[in-house]
């Protein structure tokens, strides 16, 4: 989030409810305003502006950053009950994924060859761990610790398309174990300014594909003990996704009865209107076959009667005969 998007949030909304929202402590929220000089509604702000009185809204100083970027998951909230956050114990055996994931990083020298590897890695399905060798073991641990409880919970790791995805339910989402860079703006004696990726010694877990959920290390709780909470955010996803694909398809079926009907009374519709353009046809070619039978007896008649009826003759009756013939639906 950049600082001028911070300075409209706390303007939209009093502070403990965006702490609310977000899960912030609501002292080190302030703090974080009060450090990046970002003006903070003075009070009665919010009373007066819900009964329509008039109310200032303080702009931000001109000299700041307003591209600066904040990292407000640092200031998440920890419960302060750290008793009922549940110690996730170490499986006894090492998961043969962790087994060569280690086997990989071992020629790892730093987490930009982590980074430069990452498709290289993904060719070759390995976890997707990308941190620097200090906390490569924390790394590889936590993913041992999570890849035990993910199985127990019915999910396998599967990778497709050069991810690494948890599947359940045949459903998939994309998961990442990544040392944490903070972005930091800085300004020379030029006075330019650059932006900068500073290592952190903190460990986040991302999953999803777009719209990524990450857990991040804080300073009173590690992402180890929030495998749980973790678990439970893919299996309720992976679960909607299930029931989606499940609507889909029932939907679906639905569509393909209602289209079945639709095209069965179009079927019958295009049999009736076929059988009364034949009718109608029918009907015609025989007052048709009617008149030229009509013509033919007269035109005999007529032979005779001049005496001039010849084989010529005979031969013209027998020629109209067959399209008489021909035309008249009762003969054919």
């Amino acid at each position: 989030m950049k600082l001028k998007d911070l300075y409209e949030l706390v303007w939209s909304k009093p502070l403990k409810q965006i702490c609310k929202e977000h899960e912030l402590a609501y002292t080190d929220f302030k703090q974080l305003c009060t450090e990046n000089k970002i003006p903070l509604p003075e009070l009665g702000y919010w009373t007066k502006l819900r009964f329509g009185k008039p109310v200032s809204k303080t702009a931000l100083p001109l000299e700041i950053d307003f591209h600066k970027e904040i990292d407000l998951e640092v200031y998440i909230k920890v419960k302060e009950n750290f008793e009922t956050t549940p110690k996730i114990p170490y499986p006894k055996k090492i998961h043969p994924l962790v087994t060569r994931a280690k086997k990989e990083l071992n020629i790892t020298k730093s987490y930009i060859d982590a980074v430069g590897r990452m498709k290289w890695d993904r060719q070759k399905n390995v976890l997707p761990i990308h941190t620097d060798q200090k906390i490569q073991k924390r790394a590889l641990k936590f993913m041992n610790i999570f890849l035990f409880y993910m199985e127990q919970r019915g999910m396998k790791i599967k990778f497709e398309y050069g991810r690494c995805n948890v599947e359940l339910y045949n459903q998939t989402i994309e998961i990442n174990l990544r040392q944490k860079y903070h972005r930091v703006r800085i300004t020379d004696d030029t006075g330019w300014s650059r932006l900068e990726f500073v290592k952190s010694n903190k460990l986040e877990f991302l999953t999803g594909y777009h719209a990524r959920k990450g857990w991040l290390d804080t300073e009173k709780i590690k992402i180890e003990e929030r495998i749980p909470n973790i678990l439970d955010f893919i299996e309720k996803d992976l679960t909607y996704w299930r029931d989606v694909r499940k609507q889909q398809e029932e939907e679906k079926k639905i569509e393909e009865i209602e289209l079945h009907k639709q095209q069965e009374i179009e079927r019958l519709q295009k049999i009736e209107e076929d059988k009364t353009v034949q009718l109608f046809t029918d009907a015609e070619n025989w007052q048709r076959a009617e008149l030229l039978r009509k013509f033919m007896d007269a035109k005999k008649e007529n032979e005779i009667s001049k005496g001039t009826f010849n084989k010529e003759t005979e031969k013209w009756l027998a020629w109209v005969t067959t399209k008489i013939n021909d035309l008249n639906p009762f003969q054919n």
